[in-house]
C-alpha cells in the first residue's frame, strides 16, 4: 500500500534514528595525523580535504567531543560553507569505564569531514543534563553526535550551519526546543488520524524529546505492553493480556507499590521537591545493556559495565517472563523496553556463543527463553509482539503511557498522583553543574546522572495526551485472513489487448493513483482508469483510456519473444515485468499524482545495453544510458519513493540511480563514479555496487530500510546500502543441503530469479528449483516452502502481510508472510500464465496481466 506524503516524511525522520553503529565505524572521510606537516594555518589539517568551489571556514569550536554509544572523542570541529571537519585531540574514551581505549596498533588518529550537501535533519541533544549537544543525519543514514562546550557554542553552530552553509536537503525546524519541535511537528494529528503507526509515533515521540542512540544514557525507551507471557496462544482482542498502560511498571503491584509509598513517606531528610518513590529508573545503560548483551557493540560494554567479566549468570536476561515478573515484584527493577523489543530478534539469540554461564540451579545460560506462543521462533515473538502494540487496546489506551513518559503526568502534581516520581537527578534542570563548585559532589552527581537514568524531554506540560478514537469499521484488508472463494476476478470484455489484438501478451503493470499503465510485448502502452464502486458484487470499474506505441523500440522489440535468448556469457534473457520500472521521480511530492506528465517509464535494453527513459506525457525516448555497466542490463526496479533505482547487469554489477532529483544525486554519489561523468538530467547513477562474479539475475531496492538486495546466477545474494553503496554482506542457499549460509555461493548455489523486500527487514526469495523463502537481511531463514510451478511475478501487500504470486499455471496464490502457507488460491487460467502482477492503492485491487494480454483485476469477495 501507498503512503501519504505525510507519512513518507514521518517514516524518513523514524529511519533517520534508528541507525545504531558507533561513530567511528562510519564511512568518513579521513586523512591520518601523520601526513600532516606542520604549518601556520591553523586550518591546514582541514584543507588536506580536497575543498569544493568557493568553500570557505566559517567558525572553529574547541572542547568538542564526538559521542558514540560506545565512545567519546574530544577534538576541534570547523564549519566551513560546505563542511564539517573534525580533528581529534582527545584519546577515545570508553564511555562505560570513562578510561582511554587501548588503540596500540591502529592506525593515528584520523581527521574527519562531512558533506552538508549530505545533511538532512539537525536535532537538539542534551549531555549531562545540559542543552549542549546536536544531533545530525545525512542522507547516508548516519548520524553524529557533537557535544560543545557549553550552550552558547552549540547555538552558534546552529545559527551559522542554517545561515551561511549550504544544506539543500535540510527538512527540520529550525528550533532546537524539543516543545516547539513536537507542536509544530504536527505528528499527533497524522496519529490520531491512524495515518501512522503506534511504534512510528513512539518513535518519532523518542527522536523529539532527546532520546538517541548514539547516547547510551539516552536510549529510546518503549512500553512492556503484555501481561501474558504463559499461554500457549495469544488473541490479540483480549484485553486481559495487555499491560495497564496508565501507570508506570512501579505501580503495576499494589503490594510492591504500597512498600515504596511507605518507603518515601519516611524520607525525612529530604527535601520535598527531592523525594522519590523509585530510585532506579525506567532506562539507563544498565538497562539497555541488560537487554541487549548477547550482540555487539553491548556485550563489550555490559563486560566493561562489569569490571570485565560477564554479570552473575542469574542476574542476566535469560528468561522472558522472569524478567516481567521482576519487574512486577522488585522494588528496584521498574524498566520499560527497547525498540529492538519489536525489530530486532537477534538480542534473544547467542549467535556469537558467549560463555554467560549457568544459573543457581544449574541452568545454561544462551538463548532468551520466550513465552510458548512464540513457539520457540525470536522471529515470531518480534512479529507477535508487533502486532500486539499496534492493536486496537494499545492503540486506544498509548496516550496514558506518553502522558507519564513525555506528557504532563512526567512531572509535578500529576506524577505524584500517578505515583510515576524518580530520583531528582533524573530530571531536566534539575541541577546545574557548572555551578557546583566541590570537585567530589560534582563527579557524584555526574555519575549518577550517566548511570541511573535520565528521564526524557518533557513534550506536553499542562494537558493529556488526546485518546486516539476508535478505528472506524473498515472493510477487512483484501488480502488478510483468506479462505478459498474470498477472491473474485473480473476481466472487462472491452480492452485493449486480449487474443484478438495484436499487442501481444502484457509484460508489465504499474498503478499510480486510480490508472493502471500496461505495456505489450509490441511496445503498445495502455493505460485504463480504475474507480471504486459500492456494487459488493463488482467493486471496481474499468474503463479504458489510451493506447499509443513507445517511441524508438525497434532494439527492443527483438527481445522480446517467448523463448529464452542466450549471449556469449550463456546467461539466459527473457523480457518480463524486471525489464520496466515507473516512477515520478525524486520530486514526486511536488507533482499532481494523476498527471501523465512527471511520469517515466523506465527500461532495460538488452541489445542496446542501456536504461532508457520514455515520458509517459509523450512517449517519446528522453534518455538511453548505460551507467557504466558493460554488458547487457538485464534488472531494474524503483524505489517505493520514486527517487531512487537500481539496475544488475551481466558484468555481475548493480548500479544505484538517482531519478530527477539533482540535491539527492549530487550528496550520493561518491567520487569514483562522479569522475565516470554519468550524471544526467533525468537519471544519475551514484553507485557501482560490487560482490557478485555472474550476471545478476534479479534486483530488490527498499529506500525506507537504505538496503539493496540483488541475486545473481551462480546463487548469491549480495546485500547493500543505497546511499552509500556500502556492501553489508553476501548469502546464498546451499543446492544440497537447502540452508542459508554466508559468503558467495560460487558453485553449490540455487540461482535467485525474483526479490521483494518487506519492511520489517526480511526479503523473499524466488529460486530457479521451486523454492520460495523469507530471510533476514541478517541472513536467517524464517520459512521456506516448494510452489510447484514456475512463478513469474510476486510482490508484498504490507497492509495484510501477505506474499501474492502468479506464474505459469495461471493462478493467483496468496501466502502469509511469515509462513508461507497458502490462504487462498484463484485459477484463471483460461488466460494464459501469468506475466505480472501490480497493487492499486486506496483501495486495495490486484491488476493481474495475462500471456494472452488480457488485464483482470482481483478483489475480495465481501458477500
Amino acid at each position: 500500500s501507498h503512503c501519504s506524503d505525510e507519512e513518507e516524511e514521518v517514516v524518513e525522520v523514524i529511519n533517520d534514528d534508528t541507525e545504531d553503529e558507533t561513530a567511528e565505524e562510519s564511512d568518513w572521510d579521513e586523512i591520518d595525523a601523520a601526513e600532516m606537516e606542520s604549518t601556520s594555518d591553523p586550518f591546514d589539517w582541514a584543507r588536506k580535504f580536497l575543498w569544493s568551489d568557493g568553500e570557505h571556514p566559517l567558525q572553529n569550536f574547541e572542547n568538542v567531543a564526538i559521542v558514540s554509544v560506545q565512545t567519546f572523542i574530544e577534538g576541534i570541529v570547523l564549519l566551513t560553507s560546505h563542511s564539517i571537519y573534525f580533528h581529534q585531540t582527545g584519546d577515545v574514551i570508553d564511555v562505560m569505564t570513562k578510561e582511554k581505549i587501548d588503540a596500540e596498533g591502529k592506525k593515528p588518529k584520523p581527521n574527519r569531514r562531512w558533506k552538508l550537501n549530505q545533511m538532512t535533519d539537525v536535532h537538539g541533544r542534551r549531555y549531562m543534563m545540559k542543552a549542549q549537544g546536536l544531533e545530525l543525519f545525512f542522507s547516508d543514514m548516519q548520524g553524529l553526535f557533537l557535544k560543545f562546550n557549553g550552550v552558547k557554542d552549540r547555538d552558534s553552530f546552529h545559527s551559522k550551519l542554517r545561515s551561511n552553509s549550504k544544506v539543500p536537503l535540510l527538512r527540520s525546524f529550525k528550533s532546537l526546543n524539543p516543545r516547539t519541535v513536537f507542536k509544530k511537528s504536527m505528528l499527533t494529528d497524522l496519529w490520531l488520524k491512524r495515518r501512522i503507526s503506534n511504534f512510528q509515533y513512539i518513535m518519532a515521540l523518542n527522536l523529539m524529546a532527546g532520546r538517541t542512540f548514539n547516547d547510551i544514557c539516552q536510549y529510546p525507551v518503549f512500553p512492556w505492553i503484555l501481561n501474558d507471557y504463559q499461554s500457549e496462544t495469544l488473541d490479540l482482542n483480549d484485553p486481559s493480556i495487555y499491560r495497564d498502560l496508565s501507570k508506570p511498571v512501579g505501580a503495576l503491584n499494589p503490594d510492591r507499590l504500597a512498600m515504596l509509598i511507605e518507603r518515601y513517606n519516611d524520607l525525612d531528610g529530604f527535601p520535598e521537591e527531592q523525594k522519590f518513590l523509585y530510585g532506579s529508573h525506567y532506562s539507563s545503560p544498565g538497562v539497555v545493556l541488560h537487554y541487549m548483551l548477547r550482540q555487539e557493540p553491548f556485550t563489550s560494554m555490559h563486560i566493561a559495565l562489569q569490571s570485565g567479566r560477564f554479570d552473575c549468570p542469574d542476574r542476566l536476561f535469560f528468561d522472558l517472563a522472569g524478567c516481567w515478573r521482576s519487574c512486577l515484584t522488585s522494588t528496584s527493577d521498574v524498566k520499560e523496553l527497547t525498540p529492538e523489543f519489536f525489530t530486532c530478534p537477534e538480542i534473544f539469540t547467542n549467535t556469537n556463543n558467549f560463555p554467560l554461564g549457568e544459573t543457581q540451579d544449574n541452568k545454561q545460560i544462551s538463548n532468551v527463553k520466550l513465552p510458548p506462543w512464540a513457539k520457540g521462533s525470536p522471529h515470531e515473538f518480534i512479529r507477535i509482539h508487533r502486532l500486539a502494540l499496534e492493536s486496537e487496546y494499545v492503540s486506544r489506551h498509548l496516550h496514558h503511557w506518553i502522558d507519564l513518559i513525555f506528557g504532563y503526568k512526567q512531572r509535578g502534581p500529576a506524577s505524584s498522583a500517578a505515583h510515576n516520581v524518580f530520583h531528582y537527578y533524573s530530571y531536566e534542570g534539575s541541577v546545574d553543574l557548572d555551578k557546583i563548585t566541590d570537585d567530589i559532589e560534582r563527579k557524584a552527581i555526574e555519575g549518577h546522572i550517566q548511570n541511573f537514568g535520565q528521564t526524557p524531554s518533557q513534550l506536553i506540560t499542562k494537558l493529556p495526551h488526546p485518546e486516539r478514537s476508535a478505528k472506524e469499521k473498515q472493510p477487512i484488508a483484501p488480502f488478510e485472513s483468506l479462505h478459498a472463494g474470498d477472491l473474485k476476478v473480473h476481466t472487462p470484455a472491452k480492452q485493449f489487448g486480449g487474443p484478438k489484438s495484436s499487442c501481444g501478451a502484457i509484460l508489465s503493470l504499474h498503478a499510480i493513483g486510480d490508472s493502471v499503465f500496461v505495456l505489450h510485448s509490441d511496445f503498445t502502452l495502455c493505460s485504463y482508469k480504475l474507480n471504486a464502486t459500492r456494487n459488493n458484487a463488482l467493486p471496481v470499474q474499468i474503463k479504458a483510456d489510451k493506447c499509443r506505441m513507445l517511441e524508438n523500440n525497434s532494439a527492443l522489440t527483438r527481445t522480446v519473444d517467448n523463448e529464452e535468448q542466450s549471449n556469449e556469457q550463456g546467461s539466459n534473457l527473457i523480457v518480463n515485468s524486471d525489464s520496466f520500472a515507473l516512477t515520478m521521480g525524486g520530486n514526486y511530492r511536488a507533482a499532481d499524482h494523476g498527471a501523465d506528465s512527471s511520469l517515466l517509464l523506465l527500461s532495460c535494453d538488452a541489445f542496446e545495453n542501456v536504461v532508457k527513459v520514455h515520458s509517459i506525457e509523450t512517449l517519446q525516448l528522453q534518455r538511453s544510458v548505460s551507467g557504466g555497466h558493460r554488458g547487457r542490463i538485464n534488472c531494474i526496479k524503483v524505489s517505493e519513493d520514486g527517487a531512487l533505482m537500481v539496475t544488475g547487469g551481466d558484468d555481475a554489477t548493480c548500479r544505484v540511480w538517482v531519478v530527477e532529483h539533482d540535491a539527492l544525486a549530487t550528496a550520493i554519489t561518491d567520487g569514483y563514479v562522479s569522475s565516470l561523468g554519468l550524471d544526467d538530467d533525468e537519471i544519475t547513477c551514484s553507485h557501482v555496487l560490487f560482490g557478485h562474479v555472474s550476471p545478476v539475475t534479479c534486483v530488490a531496492i527498499c529506500s525506507k530500510l537504505d538496503v539493496v538486495i540483488s541475486g545473481s546466477k551462480d546463487g548469491s545474494i549480495c546485500i547493500h546500502n543505497i546511499r552509500s553503496g556500502k556492501f553489508v554482506r553476501s548469502l546464498h542457499v546451499d543446492a544440497v543441503t537447502k540452508e542459508v549460509k554466508d559468503s558467495c555461493a560460487r558453485s553449490n548455489g540455487i540461482t535467485p530469479q525474483k526479490l521483494v523486500i518487506h519492511m520489517d527487514g526480511s526479503f523473499v526469495a524466488y529460486f530457479s528449483d521451486g523454492s520460495l523463502m523469507v530471510i533476514t537481511i541478517n541472513g536467517q531463514c524464517v520459512c521456506k516452502a516448494d510452489v510447484g510451478e514456475k512463478i513469474n511475478a510476486m510482490l508484498i501487500c504490507h497492509e495484510s502481510e501477505a506474499l501474492i504470486t502468479g506464474g505459469e499455471l495461471g493462478s493467483v496464490r496468496v501466502r502469509t508472510l511469515y509462513d508461507l502457507s497458502v490462504q487462498c488460491t484463484l485459477n484463471i487460467k483460461k488466460y494464459g500464465p501469468i506475466t505480472t502482477l501490480a497493487l492499486t492503492s486506496d483501495p486495495n485491487f490486484l491488476c493481474v496481466g495475462s500471456s494472452n494480454g488480457f488485464l483482470s483485476v482481483v478483489f475480495r469477495n465481501t458477500k
